[in-house]
C-alpha cells in the first residue's frame, strides 16, 4: 500500500516537473514570439547598401537606414552630406558670383575642392593635374586603354592616381609616358579632351555644324579639326561662356571657374545632376534672348537715323517756313528733333548701345 502511494507520488511529481517544464517551455516561446526575428541570411550582408548609385535614389523619409556603430544608418549619411553642403563656404565666393551654382555643387559632390586657406581660386588657371582630378572623380567611364606608369611623377603625387583614370578612360593623353601636372589648358583643350573622353563626336541634331556655330561671333577661330566637336557640344548644352555667351574665346586659357561651367554641363548632359539656370550656358532660350535683343537694338537704331521729322502745325510762327529747319542733322540714336542749323543739340541719352549680353553681372 506504501509502495503504491509512493509510485503515485512518484508518478504525479514527474507529472507536476514535466507541466512546470512545459509551461516554462511555452512562456519561453510565447515571449520569443513577441519579439522581432532577427534578419537572417542575405540581409545581413550591408555591402550593397553602400553603393552610391543606389543611394541616389532613396528619397524616402524611414529610419531604417541609419548606420551607426556597425547598424545601417544610410539616411543619416545622406543628411550628414546635405548639412556639408550648406556649410561649404568659400572665402572668395559673393552670392552672385556667375559661377557659384556650379562650383558649390560640384563641391557637394567632391568633384572639386577648395584649398586649404578657405578659397577656391575661381580666376586661377586649371592645371593639368586639376583637370585630372575633376574627370576621375566626376566620370566612371569604361576603360579605354590600360593604365601606363608616369615615368616623370612619384606614385606618391596627389593627383597620381586621378591621371592614371583619367588616361585610362581616354580623357587625357601622355607624351612618351611623361605628363606635365602643371601646365595650363585652353578652352579648346579642355572642350576637346571632355569630347573625346565622353565619346562625343557627332552632330545628331539635324542641323548642320555650320548653323550650330553660326552663333557666335568667333567661329571663324574655331580649327577645321575641331568644329564638329565643337559643334556636337553646343548641341548637347555643355558650352558655358562668360561674359559675352556669343564668344568662344577658344584660345583663352580656361579658369578654375569655367572649368566648373563645363565639368558642370557635362554631368548635366549624362543625367547625373539636374539642371540649373545660367545667363551663360549656350542653349536655344539664352542664345534666342540674346539674339532678339541685339534685333530690337539695331531696328530701333535704323528708325532713329533715318527719321526727320518735319512741323505740319498751322499755327503763325515762323518755324516751318525755314528749309534749313526741317534737315537738321541728326545724331545717331538721338532721334527727331526740331532745332536750328548748325546748332542742333541732342535731347536724351543716346540708346545706341552695340548690342549687349544679358545678366553681364561680375
Amino acid at each position: 500500500m506504501i509502495q503504491t502511494s509512493w509510485a503515485r507520488f512518484t508518478r504525479h511529481t514527474s507529472l507536476a516537473a514535466l507541466l512546470m517544464t512545459a509551461m516554462a517551455l511555452t512562456g519561453s516561446a510565447a515571449i520569443a514570439s513577441s519579439q522581432p526575428d532577427k534578419p537572417s541570411g542575405p540581409i545581413q550582408d550591408f555591402d550593397w547598401l553602400y553603393d552610391q548609385s543606389l543611394l541616389k535614389d532613396d528619397d524616402d523619409d524611414d529610419d531604417d537606414d541609419d548606420r551607426e556603430g556597425g547598424a545601417v544608418q544610410i539616411q543619416q549619411n545622406r543628411t550628414t552630406t546635405t548639412t556639408t553642403v550648406s556649410q561649404t563656404r568659400y572665402t572668395d565666393l559673393v552670392t552672385n558670383y556667375w559661377a557659384s551654382d556650379f562650383i558649390y555643387r560640384l563641391s557637394a559632390i567632391e568633384v572639386v575642392e577648395g584649398f586649404p586657406s578657405g578659397a577656391f581660386l575661381p580666376s586661377n588657371n586649371l592645371t593639368q593635374a586639376q583637370f585630372a582630378a575633376m574627370v576621375a572623380r566626376a566620370f566612371d567611364r569604361p576603360s579605354v586603354r590600360q593604365p601606363v606608369m608616369i615615368r616623370n611623377l612619384s606614385s606618391s603625387y596627389w593627383a597620381y592616381q586621378s591621371i592614371q583614370s583619367a588616361y585610362s578612360m581616354g580623357f587625357i593623353n601622355l607624351s612618351n609616358g611623361t605628363f606635365n601636372p602643371n601646365a595650363s589648358l585652353t578652352r579648346l583643350d579642355m572642350l576637346v579632351s571632355l569630347a573625346r573622353g565622353l565619346g562625343i563626336t557627332q552632330v545628331s541634331s539635324g542641323q548642320s555644324v555650320d548653323q550650330l556655330l553660326s552663333v557666335f561671333t568667333d567661329a571663324s577661330s574655331i580649327p577645321t579639326q575641331h568644329r564638329v566637336v565643337i559643334a556636337a557640344l553646343v548641341e548637347r548644352g555643355i558650352l558655358v561662356n562668360y561674359p559675352q555667351l556669343r564668344t568662344l574665346n577658344l584660345t583663352q586659357t580656361v579658369s578654375r571657374a569655367e572649368a566648373c561651367g563645363f565639368m558642370y554641363q557635362s554631368l548635366a548632359y549624362l543625367g547625373r545632376v539636374e539642371a540649373v539656370q545660367s545667363a551663360y550656358i549656350v542653349n536655344s532660350t539664352n542664345l534666342s534672348n540674346v539674339i532678339n535683343t541685339n534685333t530690337t537694338t539695331t531696328t530701333t537704331t535704323t528708325t532713329n537715323q533715318n527719321s526727320v521729322e518735319v512741323d505740319d502745325d498751322d499755327d503763325d510762327d515762323d518755324d516751318d517756313d525755314d528749309e534749313g529747319r526741317r534737315n537738321c542733322n541728326q545724331g545717331i540714336g538721338n532721334g527727331a528733333e526740331g532745332c536750328d542749323p548748325g546748332n542742333s543739340r541732342p535731347r536724351g541719352g543716346s540708346n545706341d548701345e552695340g548690342g549687349r549680353t544679358p545678366g553681364n553681372r561680375p
